[in-house]
């Protein structure tokens, strides 16, 4: 008897670290969030001075040399002994990501970019069943859609919206950062996380400065404000390193699909960013839409616990 109990002791211990665990990985996307919410307006705020290809470019050179120079052993040791199959798709994935939502910030408002960028919720798990061969679970669609709603509600100021070429931008960027959640999944399966997120800069980094070159005037150096600079710095330490860092982190114990769920909260922190540091007002229909995300990221997380 003594011994029965032992084991459902052990067993309900075991079911309690496993939920404390996915709590602090649920952190780290949320962090995450919180980063990338005040990361769009403030990339408007460096774009009066600086064009789109040269402050990835910058913003990327910079996250990818600071890897560089604490991690570059163990990058090096990475390239000779994982194939390019491993970490490429991910990184090519995340490359045209960022690409498409800064020329989409240039475009549109931060707001919407804010709503189309976090609809991976729904892009994701398809992308997974492709790709990894996972079974699409049918019973989290409801809560995938409920979650859409209220991203419209909270951007699109109560329904009003205007496709513009801005948010064509901010769509294709939703369904690249899919690719980089799912093909991400397989690669930190087998890399350090930190060692991926380098290359995924490093990747990054080299085609911006090619789009750069090829599409902007260097000339644009000679006027950059220092607020410009200012957000350079923030957008390579906060939203490149530790963004991607706590993604990969998370995305090694997590799901694609259950990180891209979360990453729905992003829009309602880039909403209060905005109007913080650009004054985009949100409606009453906004925080409606804030409360429906909310309600279907925690209803589809009990659904998975089921």
């Amino acid at each position: 008897m003594s011994r029965v109990r032992n084991e459902f002791d052990m067993g309900v211990n075991t079911i309690e670290t496993g939920r404390k665990r996915t709590l602090r990985y649920v952190g780290f996307v949320l962090i995450q969030s919180l980063v990338y919410g005040f990361g769009n307006p403030l990339t408007k705020v460096a774009y009066e001075s600086l064009t789109p290809f040269w402050l990835l470019a910058v913003r990327f050179a910079l996250a990818a040399a600071l890897f560089a120079v604490f991690k570059w052993q163990d990058i090096f040791d990475a390239l000779k002994k994982f194939s390019v199959k491993v970490w490429l798709p991910s990184a090519i994935c995340g490359t045209a990501a960022y690409i498409s939502i800064n020329l989409a910030l240039n475009l549109t408002s931060a707001t919407n970019v804010g709503f189309l960028m976090s609809l991976p919720v729904l892009f994701t798990p398809i992308l997974g069943a492709i790709v990894l061969r996972k079974k699409y679970v049918v019973k989290h669609l409801p809560l995938q859609l409920l979650a859409v709603i209220g991203l419209y509600f909270l951007c699109c100021n109560g329904g009003r919206f205007s496709f513009s070429a801005g948010d064509v931008l901010a769509l294709l960027s939703a369904i690249f950062l899919a690719g980089m959640l799912v093909f991400g999944e397989t690669a930190v399966a087998d890399m350090d996380p930190v060692v991926f997120t380098a290359l995924q800069a490093g990747t990054t980094a080299v085609i911006s400065l090619l789009c750069a070159l090829i599409f902007e005037d260097a000339g644009v150096f000679s006027s950059v404000k220092p607020a410009a600079w200012a957000v350079v710095a923030y957008l390579a330490i906060t939203c490149t390193i530790l963004a991607y860092l706590l993604q990969n982190i998370a995305i090694k114990h997590l799901s694609s699909r259950t990180v891209s769920m979360f990453q729905c909260t992003q829009p309602i922190l880039t909403a209060a960013a905005s109007f913080l540091l650009l004054r985009e007002t949100l409606s009453g229909v906004g925080l409606l839409g804030a409360v429906i995300i909310v309600a279907a990221v925690l209803l589809d997380t009990r659904v998975s616990q089921e």
